[in-house]
């Protein structure tokens, strides 16, 4: 019964717990990166404060997103850092890795 014990696991508070990434203000920290980049640095390139109420604004749909994906942001980091493109990108119209 290996299967049985996986799925216990699963539903464990303690794996739920340990399994999930990490949160600040109740964001992931990559969403709550985002979200502090896209307010902050225009707000210091142009001292206008609208941008505050941008990223009050997209709070609400990051957390929602973070929601439903709380690994979006990890994913594309490793998909675009670790995957070169090949040179056949162009033929392909994507990366061919075959013989």
């Amino acid at each position: 019964m290996p299967g049985s014990r996986s799925r216990v696991a699963e539903r464990s508070p303690l794996f739920l717990g340990l399994a999930r990434p990490p949160k600040y203000l109740g964001l992931p920290v990559g969403y709550l990166v985002v979200l502090a980049l896209g307010v902050v640095l225009p707000f210091i390139w142009t001292k206008s404060f609208v941008f505050f109420l941008v990223g009050a604004l997209a709070y609400p749909v990051l957390w929602i997103v973070a929601d439903k994906e709380p690994h979006f942001f990890e994913v594309l980091r490793v998909s675009y850092g670790a995957v070169r493109s090949t040179k056949n990108r162009a033929l392909h119209g994507g990366d061919s890795f075959g013989a």
